[in-house]
């Protein structure tokens, strides 16, 4: 309780162990094909290809949804833009 009387609880908001690449790559490839608002359809897509040993709630649609986030957040934006004219010719502008 919040008196500190009684038994305490530790909230557990996802996992402590880093996503392994492969496990970033099968997130971002199933939100490619699902969105990133149908995270039922992602979770369900990539438990299978859960690292050894992980807890079954580690693809769950809330950490999923967490770590595309961090995964956005950590992407950097291009240094340079793509410009194209009318007449599609593009060149990067520094």
């Amino acid at each position: 309780d919040c008196t500190g009387t009684g038994p305490s609880y530790i909230l557990n908001v996802g996992p402590t162990e880093p996503w392994s690449v492969r496990e970033k790559l099968c997130l971002a490839s199933s939100v490619m094909r699902s969105g990133d608002q149908n995270w039922v359809s992602v979770s369900r897509a990539i438990k299978p290809f859960a690292e050894p040993g992980r807890p079954p709630d580690w693809f769950s649609q809330k950490h999923c949804a967490s770590q595309y986030s961090e995964l956005l957040e950590a992407t950097e934006a291009p240094k340079s833009v793509l410009q194209c004219t009318h007449t599609s010719v593009c060149r990067y502008k520094k």
